[in-house]
């Protein structure tokens, strides 16, 4: 029966099996640029940066609720390992990506037992590689 739903239009997918639909407002990107140890400024206040990456991508998938089934399959389809990733920002991308941490609250084990139970605000954060 499960509490999610399980996304058939394309837009989340993990290696091309499709995961479940984040909760309304569960997801949060972040862009990150990453320079090189010597870069910063010198003493006449100019700043010098060597460039490693820009943009690197980070997102945090967030569910309000899910299955103890569900979580699972969130979490051994992203947990470590790397991946290739499609996600919806303003149009479908895909990045490859491994998964950061993963968290949850165990709320009720006896409301979907055949499940595994219930659990709250599991997140996952997913980084491009």
């Amino acid at each position: 029966m499960g509490v999610c739903k399980l996304c058939t239009n394309g837009y989340w997918a993990v290696d091309g099996t499709p995961i479940y639909v984040p909760s309304a407002s569960g997801v949060s990107f972040e862009n990150d640029n990453i320079v090189s140890p010597d870069s910063g400024r010198v003493e006449s206040g100019k700043m010098h940066i060597t460039w490693i990456r820009r943009t690197q991508r980070k997102i945090e998938l967030t569910y309000e609720r899910l299955t103890g089934a569900e979580k699972d399959l969130m979490h051994n389809l992203m947990q470590g390992r790397e991946f290739t990733f499609t996600y919806f920002d303003n149009g479908i991308k895909v990045i490859q990506a491994y998964a950061g941490k993963d968290s949850y609250t165990q709320k009720n084990l006896g409301v979907h037992q055949s499940e595994g139970g219930l659990y709250e605000n599991y997140k996952i954060n997913v980084i491009e590689m």
